[in-house]
Formats: C-alpha cells, structure tokens, sequence
C-alpha cells in the first residue's frame, strides 16, 4: 500500500486511506463517503485489485535501485482479474460486431463467428501457457487479456460513432481498424519483451502471428 506522510504532524495513512485523504483536501465529501463502512470495503478491494494488478496492467520493469513497492504475486487476484476482463472483452464483441465490424470490411462476419474465434483464440493461449509453468503461465495469460483489453477499448469510440452519431462507413472504420491493428502490434511486442516471452519462448510468438493470420483469412475468405 502506497504511503501517504505529512510532513509537518509525521502521521501517515496508507492505500486508500492515503488517496482519500488526497482528494478529501479538495473535495471533503469524497473523504466523508469514502469512509463509510460498506463504501470503502469495497473501495479496499478495488484499491487491492488494482495493486495486486498493476504490474501486468502498465507491464513496466522494476525501478532502478533495489527498493520495489510493487505487492508479492497473488494467484487470487490475478485469477480475478483474468477472468472479470475476459467477461468483459467476451460481452464487448457484440456491439464490436455490431455497429463496426459489419461496416467493414469483415461485415460478412456474423457474431457467432467472432465469438468461435474469440473462444478459440482464448484456448489456445490457454494451452500455451499450461506448458510455461504456474507463475510464469499466469503471467503470460495476464499480458494477453490486457493486450486484448486495450484493443476493445480502443475501439469504443468508433463504436460510439457508428452507433450514435452514424458518421462511420466502411472506408473510415477499416482505416481506423487498420491503425488499431498496428498500435496492438507495436503494443504485443511491448508487453511480451516485459514478459519475457520473446526473449525465452519464441515459439509462442510464432504460434499467436500464425492463429491471428489464420483467423484473418477466414473472415476475408
């Protein structure tokens, strides 16, 4: 938990008690709620959740030096963490399909397709980091949902347009498509260097670049 130190009083709070004495300096009412009981039980789980995440969420070595604040491994949370994202990118590809994908140039890509895709896709990652071994493994899989995360993200504000504003054709969306593909390229080269996939299992990469580009021609073909 990160520490929080008045230096005038030397008293210290820690976690979340440390960032809502923060934001109590200038919005009190943040602080008064936060401190009720049922309210900061949970804002203490999510302040867990995230710090028990944060490496694999950022994928940024360790600082300089030997000091690291960065919390043990916790299986707990990272299992918690792998699988309420995997619900969301899952529940995320039917407004993806929806309103982007089918004003594209994949727009003869039913949902049932993109979910099959989707499903094995996520299997197959799976299996690969059975064989890297339980941390390691689980590391791997953390990157991954992230990477995975992050694209869905970024496809929501094309969404919005499509959906809301129907400013979207297929030129702009498989031009938008086409830069997100490279972003999460650059973004995977990133995150498995962090995770030392490519340094050590080469053939994991190989094994992403051949599915992902089999899958692409299945959707065009």
């Amino acid at each position: 938990e990160i520490p929080v130190i008045d230096a005038d009083t030397k008293q210290v709070w820690y976690g979340i008690d440390a960032l809502l004495e923060i934001l109590g300096q200038k919005l009190p009412f943040i602080k008064t709620a936060g401190n009720i009981k049922p309210v900061k039980w949970v804002l203490y789980k999510f302040y867990r959740f995230i710090s028990y995440n944060r490496r694999v969420i950022v994928a940024s070595g360790q600082p300089a030096g030997n000091f690291d604040c960065t919390p043990d491994f916790n299986v707990r949370y990272r299992i918690s963490f792998l699988a309420i994202f995997l619900v969301f990118n899952t529940l995320m590809l039917f407004p993806f399909q929806q309103y982007l994908l089918s004003n594209s140039l994949f727009k003869t890509t039913s949902i049932q397709q993109l979910q099959w895709i989707h499903l094995t896709i996520v299997s197959l990652n799976i299996g690969m980091a059975a064989r890297l071994g339980k941390k390691a493994g689980i590391e791997y899989l953390g990157q991954v949902n992230m990477l995975a995360l992050t694209g869905i993200l970024l496809t929501v504000p094309l969404v919005i347009i499509n959906k809301y504003l129907h400013l979207g054709n297929i030129g702009i969306n498989s031009f938008y498509l086409g830069v997100l593909a490279v972003l999460i390229i650059r973004e995977y080269r990133r995150r498995m260097t962090f995770a030392h996939i490519i340094s050590t299992y080469r053939w994991i990469v190989i094994a992403n670049i051949l599915s992902i580009t089999a899958f692409l021609l299945y959707l065009i073909f």
